[in-house]
């Protein structure tokens, strides 16, 4: 009698949350972002006009930061699935990690020849 009653709650249960309105993914309406294209445009504009006096790990370094702008601005301007958006936000928060452990080793050599 108990595993009946057990299994025709469970059952209940199933079919109330199936019942429940599921409300679609809305995305926020976000602003122009004129700060964000501004950084990306200063640094790709640094990286250019300092590209012959950079070192590989500085030219590395932004690079890594640009890649890492650009696509936090793809993954709030654009249009993208939840799977892509899941591969850029994995690819910005990547290269922003690797970005950073590079400007420690950067620090590390200037500091300690």
């Amino acid at each position: 009698m108990a595993k009946i009653q057990k299994k025709i709650k469970k059952n209940i249960k199933s079919q109330l949350k199936s019942q429940e309105p599921t409300k679609p993914k809305v995305k926020e309406n976000v602003g122009k972002d004129y700060l964000l294209i501004a950084v990306i445009c200063f640094t790709i504009i640094v990286t250019i006009a300092a590209w012959g006096t950079l070192g590989f790990l500085n030219k590395t370094l932004y690079l890594l930061l640009i890649a890492s702008l650009s696509l936090t601005y793809v993954r709030r301007h654009f249009n993208l699935t939840e799977k892509q958006e899941t591969w850029v936000d994995r690819g910005s928060i990547i290269s922003m990690g690797f970005a950073l452990a590079l400007f420690v080793v950067i620090m590390y050599n200037q500091i300690f020849p």
